[in-house]
């Protein structure tokens, strides 16, 4: 093949060995700089991963001493408590939070009680003011709708509000 910038016959193997060459050389180049970018980003943030994981032991500390007086406050339990890990080691593995069943009822009560302090709250309203967890809650709205213990009416902002049903209350009375 002839080459036309220096009209010398060139070998189409060579021309394609020194092509390959240079372009792995670029790759090598390439790649050695994102990894040396990587290091540097995982050196930046190391320490801000240290600090969430005290964090994050201390939010959980801070739990189970406030669900611990409130368990001997009052016999009724209103939220699930979170386990906590019982050394170090297990506490700094990452993996979900394993939580405990309420009693009996107690969602349900802590839900109605939420409801009556304030009508025509939405159910994320009620899930901060009862502390039950929202997938729990979504399936106790619904059999508190149905069975007419609480009714459910749209609000202007297109959710949906849940309040005591005033029959069920009359009911409760007689």
């Amino acid at each position: 093949m002839l080459n036309k910038s220096t009209r010398c016959w060139v070998e189409p193997r060579a021309t394609m060995a020194i092509y390959l060459s240079t372009e792995r050389h670029r790759v090598a180049d390439l790649l050695e700089q994102i990894r040396s970018e990587l290091n540097a980003r995982l050196t930046e943030l190391r320490p801000l991963v240290e600090e969430h994981r005290r964090l994050e032991a201390a939010l959980h500390a801070l739990g189970s001493v406030a669900s611990a007086t409130a368990n001997s406050a009052s016999s009724e339990a209103t939220r699930s408590s979170t386990r906590l890990p019982s050394d170090k080691a297990t506490a700094r593995k990452a993996g979900p939070k394993v939580r405990m069943r309420a009693p009996r009822g107690a969602n349900r009560e802590a839900v109605l009680r939420a409801a009556s302090d304030r009508p025509g709250a939405t159910s994320a309203e009620l899930a901060a003011a009862s502390g039950v967890e929202r997938n729990t809650l979504y399936a106790l709205l619904a059999r508190l709708v149905k069975d007419g213990t609480l009714k459910a009416s749209k609000l202007p902002t297109g959710r949906s509000g849940y309040a005591i049903n005033d029959a069920a209350q009359a009911d409760a009375a007689n």
